[in-house]
């Protein structure tokens, strides 16, 4: 692999190409770094490259001039144009990787305020950047850049096996690594890694690996739970909708009425969400059959054919009569009462976060049930009786009067989603 730099500090990158893995790389001729002194193209004798920015403005920007006769004196045929802006894309694995299949790369280090637009709309191939910060120039990313790509080059690192355990390779950060001595100071290393049985270390390794990604990268972990269809919690999660007890506008206890939409709507976002069980409570037998006659036409009259996909969410749906029913099902299912988590538009002192909610859902595999009242809410008694309160959603304190549906997929998403 070749790296041609444009940089006005080439003198940056003597140690950088003399010392360590890139070192010796360089010299076995595995990579080869060639510099390029941007102001050998200068546009007078004042060894100018760069100038104000039109428009006004801080700082100085390089001019299309010296990095267009410096890109093309540079490049060769195949070769791709690297420019080191935080504008670009951030570098991670899968991008590294892309971009290590090119065998000749040109990297332009830019200083200040960057470089006239020109030059990257017609001469840059990729824009790259090491995160979301800003640097006083582009040698220290392109060190890092070349470090990272080198690695994919055979025969730079001295095991190839270390590159397929690193972080990131399949999606989540490595293990934690120990070495001698055995104990100091008090800190031992896990028994596991002396217990000989590579089964047993090796899961050990697959297990830390999920859960400091889970704990330090929540962004990295949905993308392996994803594509791994991991479940985010441990717990048989299931919901129900009340709608009595619930009170109404007076703060009167009442029995709400029940809609078609209460049974497609939450069933469909309980299903997106992956809840078990979505449990529809109403005591009014006529109210019971209306929803039990919906839910035959999805599941085995015409609907079944017309919309498979509503029949595979309502699939989920039992409806009952009184809120100890729902209980009942889930102990004789999962052969221990379920925790319940009951939601609020008030906030009180005991409300917990979705932040700890989650938490305590990914880790602990006891059954939890998320109730919703209908109405104006569930009563105070039937609240007393939860384990857990939600903090209430949205923003705005003197308004909460999203609909239930509504509340229902914030809810979910908050504690299940992406």
């Amino acid at each position: 692999m070749n790296f041609k730099v444009l940089t006005i500090f080439p003198e940056l990158f003597k140690p950088f190409t003399e010392l360590g893995l890139v070192g010796r790389a360089v010299k076995e001729g595995k990579i080869s770094i060639d510099l390029t002194q941007l102001r050998d193209f200068a546009i007078n004798n004042q060894a100018q490259i760069d100038d104000t920015p039109f428009g006004g403005g801080a700082g100085m920007v390089l001019r299309p001039e010296p990095a267009i006769e410096a890109i093309k004196s540079s490049k060769s045929e195949n070769s791709k144009v690297i420019l080191f802006t935080p504008r670009g894309r951030t570098l991670d694995h899968s991008f590294a990787k892309k971009l290590s299949q090119n065998k000749d790369l040109t990297l332009l280090c830019t200083r200040y305020e960057g470089v006239d637009q020109r030059v990257v709309d017609n001469y840059v191939d990729y824009e790259v950047s090491m995160g979301d910060y800003v640097l006083m120039g582009g040698e220290l990313p392109a060190m890092t850049f070349i470090e990272c790509l080198s690695r994919f080059v055979p025969g730079v690192l001295g095991n190839s096996d270390s590159l397929l355990q690193e972080s990131f390779t399949d999606g989540l950060l490595e293990y934690p690594q120990y070495t001698k001595p055995r104990e100091y100071l008090d800190m031992k290393v896990p028994e596991v890694l002396f217990s000989g049985n590579h089964k047993n270390i090796n899961s050990w390794k697959e297990e830390k690996s999920i859960s400091d990604t889970k704990e330090r990268r929540m962004d990295l972990f949905q993308e392996f739970r994803t594509k791994n269809n991991i479940k985010l919690t441990k717990a048989p999660i299931s919901v129900a909708l009340v709608h009595y007890p619930v009170l109404n506008k007076e703060g009167k206890v009442i029995t709400s009425s029940i809609t078609n939409l209460d049974m497609h709507d939450i069933a469909r976002s309980s299903r997106t969400y992956g809840i078990e069980n979505y449990f529809l409570v109403h005591p009014t037998k006529a109210m019971r059959k209306l929803m039990d006659t919906i839910a035959e036409h999805w599941d085995s009259g015409y609907g079944s054919k017309y919309n498979p996909n509503r029949k595979e969410a309502l699939s989920s749906v039992r409806v009952v009569p009184d809120f100890e029913d729902v209980v009942i099902q889930l102990q004789e299912k999962y052969s221990k009462p379920p925790k319940i988590i009951v939601t609020s538009a008030k906030r009180t002192k005991s409300s917990i976060s979705f932040a700890k909610m989650r938490e305590i859902l990914a880790n602990n595999d006891e059954p939890y049930l998320i109730v919703y009242g209908t109405g104006w809410g569930l009563t105070d008694s039937f609240i007393e009786r939860a384990d857990y309160m939600l903090e209430p959603v949205g923003s705005v304190e003197d308004f909460k009067h999203l609909s239930v549906r509504s509340a229902a997929a914030i809810v979910m998403d908050r504690l299940f989603g992406v």
